[in-house]
């Protein structure tokens, strides 16, 4: 009798080491490579601020032809802005909206301006360089690397055991970048 309640107890015993250990590996390795995801996160800041940049040149050519307080001109000054908080995704993601809308239209506005039709340089700027410029830096933050490795970890953790034991454990879904190409 006295063997057999051994045996029970250390089955039990190692029922309890081996859940521990499935657990701790599961924590440790996802947590890891949320880590690594989070850690691409800074491409996805470099191409906001790319269309900061982009942004910024919009604005130094407006200025030459517009009104400082024309609400194009400050719509797209208040966009850029937002897109300088380091906050939320899914704020910097509506404020990139914001932008791209904003920034079109006034590229579009400007280039009905007589005084920029007669610029050689700034209607070059208006009507090829800028828009081009803008359409890549909204092209390459939907494929910025982050939203890449986020999508993939967050696939990989929702599919697999260990990855439904770390999501028990604390572990959560990284955040995505949902541009508005992508939610369409």
């Amino acid at each position: 009798m006295h063997r057999k309640i051994n045996a029970v107890l250390a089955f039990a015993v190692m029922l309890v080491f081996l859940a521990a250990a499935v657990m701790w590996g599961a924590y440790k390795g996802w947590a890891g490579e949320r880590r690594q995801v989070e850690s691409s996160m800074n491409t996805l800041y470099e191409m906001l601020g790319a269309r900061r940049e982009i942004g910024n040149n919009i604005l130094t050519v407006a200025q030459r032809h517009l009104q400082k307080e024309d609400a194009l001109v400050r719509s797209l000054r208040e966009d850029i802005a937002e897109l300088s908080k380091n906050s939320d995704f899914d704020v910097l993601a509506k404020a990139n909206a914001r932008f791209e809308r904003d920034a079109k239209a006034l590229l579009e506005y400007l280039s009905r301006q007589p005084s920029l039709q007669a610029d050689e340089r700034d209607s070059m700027y208006v009507l090829q360089m800028l828009p081009q410029a803008l359409e890549e830096s909204a092209r390459m933050t939907e494929q910025a690397e982050y939203n890449q490795q986020a999508a993939a970890f967050n696939q990989n953790m929702n599919s697999r055991f260990s990855g439904r034991v770390a999501r028990f454990l604390g572990i959560d879904d990284t955040q995505q970048f949902i541009t508005q190409g992508d939610a369409q």
